[in-house]
C-alpha cells in the first residue's frame, strides 16, 4: 500500500502522530567514477583543485542537504538531524565512494536524509571537477543500512544469538530456564531479538535443552566443548560465516527493546564490534555486542593462543564502544542472593 496516497487517492504526508519516539539511524552510499587525468591533483587522500578541497567542500554540501531534505522533498517530515557524518574514500581506479550516515531520536527514519546528502556531496564532486573532465560518472546511490522503526536493514544479514551453555552452578539452577517475566528468561532474550534479526538461535551444549520449554527454539550447539561463550560466538560464526551475529547472555535480566536499539543506531561495519562500555571501568561488555564477520578471525586467533575471555579480546580489538544510557542495565544475575536483591 503506498503511504503518500490517501483514501481518496490524494497525495498525503504520512501522519507520525501516534508513532514514537526512538533512535534512528540510516547510512546511504554512492560512487563517482573519475577520469584518469584526476589523478594527478590529488594530495594525500584530498583532490585540490583551484576551486578548493573537493571532499571537504561535498562533505559541507552533503551535510547542508541532509539537513534540508524536507525543503527538496514533497512529503519528507522536518527531522531534527542530531549526527551526520561522512566518509570518502578512493581507489586506485579513482573510484569515489561516499558513505553519509545520519541519526535522529524522531518519530520517523532517516533513510531520505542520508541518501539525499549522499547525492548532493557526489554532485558537488562533479560540479567541481567538471572544469577539469566532463567524463565523470555518478553510478549506484543505495541504502547501506538502517535501524529504528519497524524494520532493520543492515549491510549484510543479522543472527541473534542467545548464550545459554553455561552450567549454572552458581545460581544452583539453569538461569535461561529461570522466569522473570513470564517465561524462560532465554526465550524473553529471543523474543526481543527476533523483532531486529532475521533469525534467533539458542546456542547450547548439545541436547542440552531436551525436554524443556526451550526444546522448540533453533539451536547451535556448541562445537567446541568447555569453552565458554567463545565457543558460542564461534559456533555461530561456523554455521553464517558472512553474517552479522547480536550476541547475549541468557543471565541479563533487564535486556530489553533500547538495549538493542541504541547498538544498532551505533552500528559500525568496519570494526570487530558494536558494544556497550561497562558501568564498572574502561571495558567493554561482549557478551551483549553486535559481531561483524571479522569477529570469528579475531576469537579463533584469540582461541588458539588460549585466551578464553571475550572481554579481553574486545580489549584488543577494533570495537565501537557506546555508553548506557537511561533504560540500558546489562546487569547479570548468577546466584540466588543476587536474583532475590534485584526482585525483591
Amino acid at each position: 500500500m503506498l503511504t503518500h496516497i490517501d483514501k481518496k487517492n490524494q497525495p498525503t504526508m504520512v501522519d507520525v502522530t501516534d508513532k514514537s519516539i526512538s533512535l534512528r539511524m540510516a547510512q546511504a552510499q554512492t560512487q563517482v567514477q573519475l577520469p584518469p587525468e584526476m589523478k594527478h591533483y590529488f594530495t594525500g587522500d584530498e583532490l585540490v583543485l583551484k576551486k578548493g578541497p573537493v571532499f571537504q567542500t561535498a562533505i559541507i554540501a552533503g551535510t547542508m542537504a541532509a539537513k534540508k531534505t524536507h525543503e527538496m522533498i514533497p512529503f519528507c517530515h522536518h527531522i531534527p538531524v542530531e549526527s551526520c557524518k561522512f566518509e570518502i574514500s578512493t581507489d586506485e581506479n579513482l573510484l569515489v565512494t561516499i558513505s553519509c550516515r545520519v541519526k535522529t531520536t524522531f518519530k520517523t527514519g532517516v533513510e531520505m536524509e542520508a541518501l539525499h546528502g549522499a547525492t548532493v556531496a557526489a554532485l558537488t564532486i562533479y560540479d567541481m571537477c567538471k572544469a577539469i573532465s566532463h567524463n565523470i560518472i555518478l553510478k549506484e546511490t543505495k541504502l547501506t543500512f538502517k535501524t529504528g522503526g519497524k524494520n532493520t536493514l543492515l549491510d549484510r544479514p543479522t543472527y541473534g544469538l542467545v548464550l545459554t551453555g553455561g552450567k549454572s552452578e552458581r545460581m544452583g539452577e539453569a538461569k535461561a530456564l529461570i522466569h522473570y517475566k513470564g517465561k524462560a528468561h532465554a526465550a524473553v532474550i529471543h523474543d526481543v531479538l527476533n523483532s531486529y534479526c532475521e533469525k534467533v538461535f539458542i546456542s547450547g551444549r548439545p541436547a542440552q535443552w531436551q525436554g524443556s520449554e526451550l526444546e522448540s527454539f533453533p539451536m547451535i550447539s556448541d562445537t567446541i566443548e568447555n569453552s565458554g561463550p567463545i565457543g558460542g560466538i564461534l559456533s555461530a560464526f561456523a554455521t553464517h560465516p558472512d553474517a552479522n551475529w547480536f550476541v547475549v547472555a541468557c543471565d541479563l535480566v533487564h535486556f530489553n527493546d533500547k538495549t538493542v536499539e541504541k547498538i544498532l543506531a551505533n552500528y559500525n561495519d568496519k570494526t570487530v564490534a558494536t558494544c556497550y562500555k561497562s558501568r564498572e571501568g574502561d571495558f567493554p561488555e561482549a557478551l551483549c555486542a553486535l559481531y561483524t564477520p571479522d569477529a570469528q578471525r579475531v576469537f579463533a586467533d584469540a582461541f588458539k593462543s588460549d585466551v578464553r575471555c571475550p572481554v579481553k579480546v574486545l580489549k584488543h580489538s577494533s570495537i565501537e564502544m557506546i555508553d548506557q544510557e537511561a533504560g540500558i542495565n546489562l546487569a547479570n544475575i548468577n546466584t540466588k542472593e543476587e536474583r532475590h536483591h534485584v526482585f525483591h
